[in-house]
C-alpha cells in the first residue's frame, strides 16, 4: 500500500469518527495524536479532519507534501499533484473554501482562502489563487492567479 493511502485512510477514519462523536471529538482525539502524527510524517499528507472532501481524492505525489485546512468543502474527484496546500487567511470559518467538482491542482499550486472556485478548474504549477473563480472549467495560472485565457 502507497503512502498516500495511509494519508487518506486516516482522513476518512478521522472524518469519519468526527461526524459519529461530533464536537468533542477534539478531546478523544488527543490519545491518538502521537499515532496520527507519525502516518502524516510517513505520508506527507495533512488533511484536517473538519475538512469536508467528496469521494475521489488522488495524490499524484506525496513526497513534496499535501495540507488541506479544516476550513475546505471539496467536491468529488479533486487531483493534487504535490507540494499542495489548500489554506485559509486569519479569520477564515469552517466551509470559507469552497472548491467544485473535478477540479486539479498541479504541482506546488496554493488556494488561500476564503474563496470559491467552481467545477472543472484547472490550477496551474505554482499558481497561487487568491480570488473567486466562478467560470467552470477554466484554467488558472500566475501568481495571484487568473483565468487564461482572459474573459
Amino acid at each position: 500500500m502507497s503512502r498516500v493511502f495511509w494519508g487518506i485512510l486516516l482522513y476518512r477514519i478521522e472524518r469519519g469518527l468526527f461526524l459519529v462523536v461530533g464536537k468533542n471529538y477534539k478531546i478523544l482525539r488527543v490519545v491518538f495524536i502521537p499515532f496520527f502524527n507519525v502516518i502524516n510524517a510517513y505520508s506527507n499528507v495533512e488533511i484536517n479532519y473538519n475538512a469536508d472532501i467528496k469521494g475521489g481524492l488522488l495524490v499524484l505525489h506525496p513526497s513534496v507534501g499535501i495540507v488541506i485546512s479544516r476550513f475546505s468543502v471539496i467536491g468529488a474527484n479533486l487531483t493534487l499533484t504535490g507540494g499542495n496546500i489548500i489554506g485559509g487567511k486569519t479569520g477564515c470559518n469552517n466551509g470559507d473554501i469552497k472548491i467544485g467538482d473535478n477540479c486539479s491542482l498541479g504541482a506546488n499550486a496554493v488556494i488561500i482562502g476564503p474563496i470559491t472556485l467552481a467545477n472543472g478548474i484547472t490550477i496551474g504549477a505554482s499558481a497561487c489563487v487568491v480570488k473567486d473563480c466562478i467560470i467552470e472549467n477554466a484554467t488558472l495560472l500566475g501568481v495571484p492567479a487568473a483565468a487564461y485565457p482572459p474573459s
